[in-house]
């Protein structure tokens, strides 16, 4: 998804598309027998979504009273899906969300499932990345947003480098161990391919922790303004994962063996390790801080984004609910 076309997204054509490919998914929040139902939308296969994952597969959107169905959409669909009223909630990174309010969509984070980035940058060309193509899944996606801040630590302007859109995290991981491209930010659990292949990690951007909605969970504010009790249910669903990421290596790992598609067991392990020991919240509501790196990223290319009232696209008050607390966001 280009940021300057971001207004294209909404197109005809594209929600005609949309709508087709979500047909057989559900949608809306309508009572049924099982509950009421709703579809939500995630990005990528990436280890920043076993919470979704794990409420999902554990039943406890149906404890809830929820049919929840999740999506996966890429992240030039997930948010038009949102706009289109396809999808009620989607899980994506801020960049996108940025976007989308930049260009006018009325829109509101309402957890950080990922508040911090969760890469490293790996090469096998030294720090000197001057010149070097680097992948990217998109020019406004959270990869992009990462990267950018990697070239910043590393004195480099995106100008000093060629940037390569890959389209997926699958498809640049894959382009970096066969050498088609220099370097790359990624995460567990590619990182165990890279350090094999002989790759090296340069910068390491987890371990600073500085802010930023990887992965967060948006939606329309009409939507959620009209469904609060959904929402509230949605939220609390959540919360249970959330306490089972962090306390059950065995079930998550399988759950991360499925959406993954890693056999590897130690790999898989250390993705466990990395994410509900290092990069889950205790709370996941979101701040404005966690979207102020996304914010100066795409202020140069994403036209009023630089305008945003970041605290106006914040609503903390259904995880405040879940987890009992008030985030004074």
């Amino acid at each position: 998804m280009k940021p300057r076309g971001f207004t294209k997204i909404a197109s005809a054509a594209a929600a005609a598309a949309l709508a087709l490919s979500l047909a057989a998914c559900g949608s809306g929040s309508s009572g049924s027998a099982s509950g009421t139902s709703i579809t939500v939308s995630y990005s990528e296969e990436v280890a920043d979504e076993l919470p979704l994952w794990i409420a999902d597969q554990a039943g406890y959107f149906k404890q809830q009273g929820l049919n929840v169905k999740l999506v996966s959409l890429s992240s030039d669909q997930g948010f038009p899906a949102l706009l289109a009223g396809q999808t009620q909630l989607g899980s994506m990174g801020g960049s996108q969300i940025l976007s989308g309010a930049a260009a006018g969509s009325d829109v509101k984070v309402l957890a950080a499932l990922t508040p911090v980035y969760p890469y490293e940058l790996w090469t096998k060309s030294g720090s000197d990345l001057k010149g070097k193509k680097i992948g990217i899944t998109s020019k406004s996606g959270s990869v992009y947003i990462a990267t950018l801040a990697a070239l910043q630590q590393l004195g480099l302007k995106p100008s000093d480098v060629n940037l390569v859109p890959l389209g997926s995290t699958t498809n640049v991981n894959n382009a970096l161990l066969a050498g088609t491209i220099d370097a790359a930010v990624s995460h567990p659990p590619a990182s165990s391919q890279f350090a094999a292949a002989g790759f090296k990690s340069i910068l390491n951007l987890a371990q600073q922790k500085s802010p930023n909605i990887n992965v967060g969970i948006s939606g329309k504010a009409s939507w959620i303004d009209s469904h609060k009790d959904t929402v509230s249910k949605f939220m609390a669903a959540l919360k249970q994962a959330f306490a089972k990421e962090k306390s059950d290596e065995q079930y998550c790992v399988g759950i991360l063996q499925k959406h993954l598609g890693v056999s590897d067991q130690k790999a898989l392990q250390d993705t466990w390790q990395y994410y509900a020991k290092q990069v889950l919240p205790a709370n996941p509501a979101p701040t404005v801080d966690e979207l102020k790196s996304a914010q100066a990223a795409l202020a140069g290319s994403v036209s009023g984004v630089d305008k945003l009232d970041l605290s106006k696209l914040i609503d903390t008050s259904f995880v405040d609910k879940a987890w009992g607390t008030s985030s004074g966001s």
